[in-house]
């Protein structure tokens, strides 16, 4: 993999320097930015970059180097909002893909993004940090790496590479650029979003504005407009929420009147505010967002679409779609502001680490699909597994860069995709888990281990309690997608069945998955047979959200471990819903007592108890233990949608007050007297 185009021969640091502030001023003037390689010895390129740094101003991304405003690799995001024109990310200790991407997102106009690292001949897996996968399991091969760097070769307008020993190039030519015009501080786009927001707000509609955009088209920027218009129009309060602060900073820096507020605390103390703003709301639980805006009369929220971190794919596919468009005002930013639109170095990064675009496909239900398994070892398949990940990224929740290195790269990963007509149209990751010896099982089970890529061995036997469960080998389902077309049509049951004959095949104990807690996923998941084993009660760094563990057993030795999980969670379930699983909301509650297929025996005590809670005036306090178990088997073997207060006070025992709020002005007497008739109408049922 030599490199072949725009490369510079090595001469003495000035000159560098000075071939750089050449490529500034040429960037400056056509308004593109470049992808600058620098690969050599370790030595080598330190060199060149002390020599930058003490004329050029950067910000550089790396755990070796310790320059004035570097940043650990572990704290990238911290940078997100930012921008320098001159932006470093070292490869020396591993390429993470997400990195670049986040690092891509820094470079405005006229800008360079510059990655140092090894020849791509000579790259060491062993040091590469981002090839480790399974515990002590190294990349094989560097698939992903050469793929990479071959990308970054072939597309001669974009990337230019600098060695020790090459010939000197000029910058490629490039087309001018123009950047989106901006007038008192908005660009067209921005302005026409905030007369729309304001129309709205006018007419004082109950609802959801949502604003969607890619980076770097000023979104956060909107919204800091936003609150500071709000203010002067004499609206308040207005509060803001966001998965953390430090995303909400932008717009808070705009307007400091605005008050920030965790969504937990925001659902926890339910503060008034006529408007709850919400940014980056595709990483917000969706259990936690459907929940503030059945609190709250208006909401506003922005969330990226095709970020680096994948969350806004899914939320528009999990969350958006199932809003009311009655109730819902779309509006999206298209133009790039901290770039310029056509800008070559977007579109090398989107096509090379995010390419979410997957061909036409059959809608013909009758016709059948073509299974098979493909090796990520073979570099000859390496299109098929671009594919995959395009699927993935198109039809998945989250799905983040690194995951097209992990699919390229990962020898303990299986891939089995379907296809019709020679078209890919679904997909499936598999994981190869646990076989651990009795001694690291109890050291998992302590809680003194958590051996990384072995989620669901180590789940079941830490959390779960299950000492051994770690020593049996299983396949674990890590992602399943199917295009659009082709949904409901059975594609990923056949997914399912193939993946089951594999793990009999190759002697695996078990077929497992873990997967957010989400009525859409369980009712997928209530269809293949597979039994509920455990519940997550921390919410997942995938998706926000809690999840479930479900299993397949195979080997005899786990059938009763199996039925064991399943006692645990029917004896359990009712704490964990006042406690742990209390911000679940009522979809989410009621999914999950009809796929757990929950059964919680009741005493004559404890029927007479909901009776007097029902017919009489018994207290709910002295009845609750009594009405919950009632209200979840009703709920879990009907067919019926709960009202709320069902599910939040019966069940769930939250907060008198969280209740009224979301049923209106009602008080307690009002609302127990509601409670009152629905148990009643569940025992005539």
């Amino acid at each position: 993999m030599g490199c072949n185009f725009n490369q510079l021969m090595l001469m003495p640091a000035i000159d560098i320097i000075r071939w750089m502030e050449s490529a500034f001023g040429e960037l400056q003037r056509s308004q593109q930015r470049q992808l600058v390689l620098l690969q050599g010895a370790m030595s080598w390129c330190d060199g060149q970059l002390e020599q930058i740094s003490h004329q050029i101003p950067m910000r550089i991304i790396s755990d070796r180097h310790s320059y004035p405003g570097s940043v650990p690799v572990s704290q990238v995001d911290r940078c997100l909002g930012s921008e320098s024109t001159l932006v470093v990310v070292d490869l020396f200790d591993g390429l993470n893909p997400d990195v670049i991407c986040i690092a891509s997102g820094l470079v405005p106009s006229g800008g360079i993004l510059l990655l140092l690292s090894p020849p791509p001949d000579d790259w060491d897996l062993n040091r590469d940090r981002y090839a480790q996968w399974q515990q002590d399991t190294v990349s094989s091969r560097p698939g992903f790496i050469e793929y990479f760097f071959n990308a970054a070769e072939q597309d001669r307008q974009t990337g230019v590479v600098i060695t020790p020993d090459s010939p000197s190039p000029l910058l490629p030519s490039s087309k001018p650029l123009q950047a989106t015009p901006i007038s008192n501080g908005e660009t067209k786009e921005q302005t026409q979003t905030l007369a729309a927001i304001e129309a709205w707000h006018r007419d004082r509609k109950r609802g959801i504005v949502l604003i969607s955009a890619d980076r770097g088209r000023g979104k956060s920027t909107c919204l800091g407009l936003l609150l500071q218009k709000l203010k002067l129009s004499g609206v308040k309060p207005v509060l803001v929420t966001a998965a953390s602060r430090q995303i909400a900073d932008r717009l808070l820096q705009q307007a400091t009147s605005a008050g920030f507020i965790a969504p937990d605390r925001l659902l926890q103390n339910l503060p008034k505010a006529e408007v709850v703003v919400i940014d980056e709301a595709a990483m917000i639980p969706q259990s936690l967002l459907r929940q503030i805006c059945r609190h709250y009369p208006r909401v506003i929220m922005a969330t990226t679409t095709g970020g680096y971190e994948g969350t806004g794919q899914g939320f528009m596919l999990r969350f958006v779609n199932a809003l009311s468009q009655s109730e819902l005002l779309h509006l999206e930013l298209d133009k790039p502001v901290r770039w310029c639109y056509g800008d070559d170095l977007e579109a090398w990064i989107n096509r090379t680490l995010m390419p979410g675009v997957v061909g036409p496909v059959t809608q013909e239900m009758k016709k059948p699909c073509k299974i098979e398994w493909l090796d990520p070892d073979e570099s000859a398949q390496s299109t098929r597994l671009q594919q995959v990940y395009a699927l993935l990224s198109s039809a998945h929740y989250r799905t983040r860069p690194s995951d097209l290195r992990m699919i390229m790269e990962n020898p303990d990963l299986r891939v089995v995709i379907a296809s019709r007509d020679g078209n890919l149209i679904a997909a499936a990751l598999l994981n190869v888990e646990g076989g651990f010896t009795e001694e690291l099982c109890r050291e998992i089970f302590m809680g003194r281990r958590r051996p990384r890529g072995h989620l669901l061995a180590q789940m079941l036997t830490a959390q779960a309690g299950i000492e051994n469960f770690a020593s049996f080998r299983g396949l674990r389902i890590l992602r399943i997608a199917v295009v659009d077309a082709c949904r409901r049509q059975g594609v990923g049951s056949q997914l399912i069945a193939a993946a089951l004959e594999q793990a009999q095949q190759n002697k695996f104990d078990y077929l497992g998955a873990s997967f957010a807690l989400d009525p859409s996923n369980l009712e997928f998941w209530q269809q293949t047979g597979f039994s509920p084993v455990h519940v997550s009660f921390a919410s997942g760094k995938s998706t926000g959200d809690n999840s479930l563990a479900v299993l397949q057993p195979i080997s005899s030795g786990l059938i009763g471990v199996v039925k064991t999980l399943q006692q645990r969670i029917d004896q359990q379930l009712a704490t964990w819903l006042t406690q742990f699983l209390k911000n679940l909301d009522v979809a989410d509650v009621t999914a999950l007592l009809r796929f757990s297929n929950y059964r919680g025996e009741m005493n004559s005590l404890e029927l007479g108890e909901v009776e007097a809670f029902a017919r009489g005036n018994k207290g709910f306090e002295l009845c609750f233990t009594s009405l919950q178990k009632f209200s979840m088997n009703r709920i879990a073997e009907g067919d019926f949608e709960p009202e709320a207060i069902l599910v939040e006070k019966a069940i769930q025992n939250r907060d008198w007050s969280f209740v009224s709020r979301e049923s209106g002005s009602e008080g307690r007497r009002q609302l127990q007297h509601r409670l009152r008739r629905l148990i009643d109408a569940l025992i005539k049922a």
